[in-house]
């Protein structure tokens, strides 16, 4: 004979399942929260990429280093491939160049300005007149006499150095440089030499750099720097 299931089995069971349907939300719950706290950790972390990369971006231009030693043999060869190592500007020899990101301060009642991007310092006007390369060394050694400035470390800019402060687009009267700067210094003379008798050059009306001889009466202007 067929057993017939008693009233109390089918309560049990009822409760069995009430039991299992009963602890889905206590289960489903810490789930969506850890979900919900995982979703927020995320969009945190997306919104605090750009921050974190415009700061490594800022970083990056500070404490840019170029070299101060004058060369005695500099190339043109050797010239184009440190404007392109470096990014620096010139029209002729790497137009693409996108320049240094400086961080201008004027000192000293307006004498100086200070360079937070390469930590050099130099004369905001430099010579009021253009000379050849022998008076452009004196006018380096009158400097240091005086204390320009109050210092008497000053020397005429390597290469590296004075295109460094070259701009892609012309400033404040027409030249390639910031208006941080004095625009009467049109081209200037540094300490580098392509050979004996050749010094190398920053044009700052053409956006480029060049030599020159200095035996002759060829004449530029002198803006001076020094290390901070």
């Amino acid at each position: 004979m067929q057993d017939i299931p008693r009233k109390d089995y089918f309560n049990t069971i009822e409760q069995q399942k009430n039991g299992q349907l009963s602890s889905v939300p206590s289960i489903l719950f810490p789930i969506i929260i850890g979900w919900g706290i995982v979703s927020m950790v995320h969009i945190k972390a997306a919104i605090s990429v750009p921050q974190i990369t415009a700061h490594s971006v800022y970083a990056s231009v500070t404490g840019i280093a170029f070299r101060d030693t004058p060369e005695e043999a500099l190339s043109p060869e050797a010239v184009q491939s440190m404007l392109r190592k470096k990014g620096l500007f010139d029209s002729r020899r790497n137009a693409t160049g996108h320049g240094v990101s400086h961080k201008y301060e004027t000192q000293q009642d307006g004498k100086v300005v200070y360079d937070h991007a390469s930590c050099l310092m130099w004369q905001q006007a430099g010579s009021l007149n253009d000379m050849n390369y022998r008076d452009a060394k004196n006018y380096i050694y009158a400097l240091n006499k005086e204390r320009f400035a109050g210092y008497n470390d000053w020397r005429l800019p390597t290469l590296e150095e004075a295109i460094s402060l070259m701009e892609p687009a012309k400033k404040t009267g027409a030249l390639h440089i910031d208006s941080a700067f004095d625009p009467c210094q049109k081209r200037i003379w540094t300490s580098d030499f392509r050979k004996d008798g050749m010094a190398w050059t920053v044009w700052f009306d053409s956006g480029f750099c060049d030599y020159a001889y200095t035996d002759s009466n060829i004449k530029h202007y002198v803006r001076a720097s020094r290390n901070r």
